[in-house]
């Protein structure tokens, strides 16, 4: 297994994904790729809200930036192996963006937390992003409770 993808948000089981992707890495030398995806598609009409493009893009840009400070932390808990780890932060939709990433990259594995911070139904079911990914991803997925 050479590389693994590992998508996160600012949850909880993506933190335990991460937990895990940190063992799998060491297990067989991979190369991991942490990857966020700024979702760039929210209708703030829908809450009616009403934001200038400069005021949306000062949304997307603080939101780049507290991935990429999330990111690197979460990099360092692969202690000697953070140079094996890449970070990738896409624009977007999830779904979209972590499907259309495993599908045009190099990745031999995904390991996805059960859960978003999107979710609301934490007991019963999946998260909708990680039902999505074990649907259109044809890629081996570990799901992380």
């Amino acid at each position: 297994m050479k590389k693994i993808l590992i998508p996160v948000d600012s949850s909880e089981f993506s933190k335990r994904a991460v937990e895990e992707g940190v063992k799998m890495a060491k297990a067989f030398g991979s190369q991991v790729v942490l990857l966020y995806v700024a979702n760039t598609r929210v209708n703030y009409s829908r809450y009616e809200i009403n934001l200038s493009a400069e005021a949306l893009q000062e949304l997307a840009e603080g939101e780049k930036k507290s991935a990429e400070t999330m990111l690197n932390s979460l990099k360092e808990t692969f202690g000697d192996m953070a140079d094996k780890v890449e970070i990738v932060i896409l624009e977007g939709h999830a779904i979209d963006e972590i499907v259309d990433y495993a599908k045009e990259s190099d990745i031999d594995m995904i390991i996805v937390g059960s859960h978003g911070t999107g979710s609301i139904l934490r007991k019963n079911s999946l998260g909708s992003v990680t039902s999505k990914v074990l649907h259109y991803v044809e890629k081996p997925v570990m799901v992380v409770k």
